[in-house]
């Protein structure tokens, strides 16, 4: 399948084309996906105005502007998110443009787009500085951090034909690590 892909992702672009999709960057496409930038965390205190400004153009704006030509009933688009906009927690200012992403995939899906979202859990090739390895695994119900390979096969079945009467979900690929969070809600502390 022909995918139009926006961002930046090498390792999760590399799984999606194990997985048989042809990622395009211009011309004709059966489906949008748009990949999320790395997560970075910032006490929302700390974030200057051009901070802010700039992580919502990066994790808001740009998909939006991305998608917004390709907003027609009878197409098909995937946002890739962040787990924190489902679970927000010191530090997570970035969670607030996640959410708002994940508000305009649903708004798509009601004005005809089939439209979901993918929130990735923490991935060991892309886990933030601040967070310690051993803390995130341990908070997790299936022991191990997500990686491309399982947002890969996430995006791959809302892009399938099994997966056609799902509509503007958000679908969670962080091995249970959000149900869990109650239990301490700052992850960079033990």
């Amino acid at each position: 399948m022909r995918v139009f892909a926006i961002g930046e992702a090498a390792a999760l672009e590399a799984e999606l084309a194990e997985r048989g999709l042809d990622l395009v960057r211009s011309g004709d496409a059966k489906a949008l996906v748009t990949l999320a930038p790395r997560v970075e965390l910032r006490p929302a205190a700390e974030l200057e105005p051009d901070e802010w400004r700039a992580s919502f153009a990066a994790w808001v704006e740009e998909p939006f502007f991305a998608a917004q030509p390709w907003l027609r009933p009878g197409r098909t688009w995937v946002a890739v998110t962040s787990i924190l906009a489902t679970q927000p927690f010191p530090g997570g200012a970035v969670g607030a443009c996640a959410l708002a992403l994940q508000t305009l995939v649903r708004v798509a899906a009601l004005e005809g787009v089939r439209a979901n979202a993918v929130a990735a859990g923490w991935r060991a090739d892309r886990l933030p500085a601040e967070l310690d390895t051993d803390l995130a695994v341990a908070d997790t119900p299936g022991r191990r951090l997500a990686s491309a390979a399982d947002v890969a096969a996430a995006v791959v079945w809302l892009l399938s034909l099994e997966a056609a009467h799902v509509n503007g979900e958000v679908l969670r690929v962080d091995g249970g690590y959000t149900i869990t969070r109650g239990s301490r809600p700052d992850p960079r502390m033990a």
